[in-house]
């Protein structure tokens, strides 16, 4: 069923948070205009997400990808998920239950990304709310370690968010969309100067989706504003404060289940939870930036942020044990709230200078952040449900209290990197970081507290070779550290995760960054890695050291001035390395050996100026469903095209965009036995566009 939106009341506003810029670059301005007949770029040639400086990403050891606004319309994206189909070796591994997205970069889970180069929240393992894409200007990912960074992660990589700025011109555009399962959407922004010192940039967005999931489900609902302003009260000096808020209420569930026969068979839609299972949750950020030029070499910084957070989970059910008569599921209803508050700041000192002909670009900084998390959980069982022929007639019941605790988090970090130039064809990178994590938990049921202080030195170091101006080959060393937030059954903390990477590759830039490609090989382990413990729910193990080696092909740009495409393809031996929980040779979870994407759109000219043909297919392999590896879900191949029209002197363009043309079932993420999120059917979605 396909619903057109035409009338819709102004959606809520919705703000981006800046990265530290001195200014608003001419090129960034230009993305947010597109020319009638020529789409804007694929690619973008400078990132600050690997260094915290404005480098060219040829000039990086270290493999990256960005995925430009224009790619996100082009392919009418409406999940961060489908944004990041578009890079090699990302899938997503859970949405715990429809509360937030959760993926995994190089075959390890990355439950948080970075907003303008900050993390969120470090205590949560997962992202508090779905990601809006109406503010955002580009997604970079960042592959490997990036504690140094960063201050904490995980060595398969981190997501960064950009959002989007204001602008030196007035800009706005307003865009409807709706489709299949009844999604509406309405978002709108607008852009410009207000003084001659200060530009703005307001966005909003709000939408409705039924989705596929069971006529029992209710609907997920989504609203999101945000505000930004650039001020520039002296030639030297620029302040980018950002605000944004975002809340949403959908249903809870916990995907399909495998069966008796070991593999998951129920239709797509089969719905195991309740019509009162639900979820909502709300998350607003503010922050700050300041950039002062103190002298021509030097650049001092200041980033301060806030967050605050609250999740709900209003009688959530989780599937307990399948009956050996393959068909009785056994449930669990928990009421949960968490309530989650984060500050960060962050002080930097950025020096340009040169010692005896050699460049450095040399970066120091501090930085302190301060995590909570308030958790209450009441639950109780409920009856179980058939899951061949299922009747939706529990009630909710009284819930009991189970857990209730408060954790804090402190971490204080110091970092130096230096960025060398020593010719013009050889270039250095060195960084260096220490952090102290202080974790404290009071559990207020038992009257106890867990204190818990733990610390890492992480180092980075790379070279980039560029024999000719269009290669660059690159090969670089990097670790993490990652605090463990679970505990063991014995109420103890885990140990911290630690990781470590070697990586080389090529990076081509032959058409003057209109067309980029990236071949890479990697290899990471990872030590202390934590799992859930099979037999105490709610607790974690350890479970030794996991492995990935594997090789990656990223491509992006024009192939001419009308034909544009993003490529990747991964291969990925994900294994386990040791353990004395799991067998040794193990695949990792929801891990494919091999993954590939390409998409590809052509603007048509002549007669038909203005129109773009566009389409994609997308490939995952075979993927174990837990890490005992005691069933797989099989692999597919999906295809989407989209058709637009920019109606020439008008500023309006049309657009179709089909998703899984070919109604391929398919498991999207598998997490464990007894939850796997299937992908949605065949998908159509309409758009219109208006720019100002």
């Amino acid at each position: 069923m396909i619903r057109w939106l035409a009338g819709v009341a102004s959606p809520c506003l919705l703000v981006s948070s800046p990265v530290l810029a001195s200014a608003v670059e001419p090129e960034q301005e230009r993305r947010d205009i597109v020319v009638t007949g020529e789409r804007s770029a694929y690619t973008d040639d400078e990132t600050d997400a690997a260094t915290r400086t404005a480098t060219p990403v040829r000039d990086i050891p270290q493999s990256i990808q960005i995925v430009t606004r224009s790619v996100i319309e082009d392919q009418n994206s409406i999940r961060l998920t489908d944004v990041l189909s578009n890079v090699s070796s990302v899938q997503p591994t859970t949405t715990a239950g429809n509360r937030g997205e959760i993926f995994q970069v190089r075959g390890f889970a990355t439950p948080r990304y970075a907003i303008d180069g900050v993390l969120l929240n470090r205590v949560s393992d997962r992202s508090e709310v779905f990601l809006d894409l109406a503010n955002v200007q580009s997604v970079e990912v960042l592959k490997g370690p990036a504690s140094v960074m960063y201050g904490q992660g995980d060595p398969g990589g981190v997501i960064n968010i950009s959002t989007r700025r204001p602008t030196d011109r007035p800009t706005a555009e307003m865009e409807i969309q709706g489709g299949s399962f009844d999604f509406a959407r309405v978002s709108a922004t607008a852009s410009g100067p207000v003084a001659d010192t200060l530009a703005v940039r307001f966005t909003g967005a709000a939408q409705t989706l039924e989705g596929f999931r069971g006529a029992e489900t209710v609907d997920s609902t989504r609203q999101f504003v945000a505000a930004s302003a650039r001020w520039s009260p002296a030639t030297a000096t620029v302040i980018n404060l950002d605000l944004d808020h975002a809340s949403q209420r959908g249903p809870f569930e916990r995907g399909l289940v495998v069966g008796a026969d070991n593999r998951i068979t129920l239709p797509r839609d089969r719905f195991l939870a309740e019509p009162w299972s639900r979820t909502a949750a709300h998350r607003s950020r503010a922050s700050l930036d300041i950039a002062h030029d103190a002298a021509e070499w030097l650049t001092l910084r200041l980033n301060a942020r806030y967050v605050e957070a609250t999740v709900d989970d209003d009688y959530a059910i989780d599937n307990r044990a399948l009956a050996s008569n393959g068909r009785t599921l056994t449930r669990r209803a928990t009421v949960r709230t968490e309530q989650l508050d984060t500050t960060d700041i962050r002080g930097e000192a950025l020096a340009r200078f040169a010692t005896a002909g050699i460049g450095h670009t040399v970066l120091a900084g501090v930085n302190y952040s301060r995590a909570t998390l308030d958790f209450v959980n009441d639950r109780t069982n409920i009856a179980a449900i058939d899951i061949l022929a299922p009747l939706y007639t529990a009630t909710p019941p009284r819930v009991s209290p189970n857990a209730s605790f408060l954790r804090r988090s402190d971490l204080y970090g110091a970092y130096v990197q230096d960025q060398v130039t020593v010719t013009n064809w050889l270039k250095l990178l060195g960084s260096v970081r220490h952090d102290e994590v202080r974790d404290r938990q009071t559990d207020r049921r038992a009257s106890a507290r867990a204190d818990r202080d733990s610390g890492a030195t992480t180092f980075r170091t790379g070279i980039v070779l560029q024999p000719v101006a269009a290669v660059s080959l690159f090969g670089g060393f990097g670790q993490s550290f990652q605090p463990q937030t679970g505990q063991r059954v014995d109420g103890s903390y885990l140990d911290p995760e630690r990781g470590r990477q070697w990586e080389a590759g090529v990076k081509f830039d032959p058409a003057r960054d209109r067309l980029t490609a990236t071949v890479s090989v990697f290899d990471i382990r990872k030590r202390n890695v934590a799992t859930a413990d099979p037999g105490n729910p709610g607790f974690s193990i350890q479970t030794g050291e996991q492995h990935v080696r594997g090789g990656e092909l990223d491509i992006a740009g024009h192939l001419t001035r009308r034909w544009q495409v993003i490529a990747n393809a991964s291969h990925l031996d994900a294994t386990i390395s040791k353990d004395e929980t799991f067998a040794v040779g193990n695949r990792l979870t929801n891990v494919p050996r091999w993954s590939a994407r390409l998409w590809s759109s052509y603007v048509l000219g002549g007669a038909v100026e203005g129109l773009t043909m566009a389409g994609g297919v997308t490939r995952v392999g075979r993927r174990s469903g837990d890490l005992d590896n005691s069933f797989f879900v099989d692999g597919y191949t999906t295809f989407d095209a989209t058709v637009s029209y920019t109606i020439p002197r008008t500023g309006l363009e049309l657009s179709v965009t089909g998703r899984n043309l070919t109604d391929r079932y398919f498991i999207e993420s598998a997490v464990q036995r007894l939850e796997n999120y299937p992908g949605a059917p065949r998908t159509v979605i309409g758009s219109v566009r208006a720019r100002f």
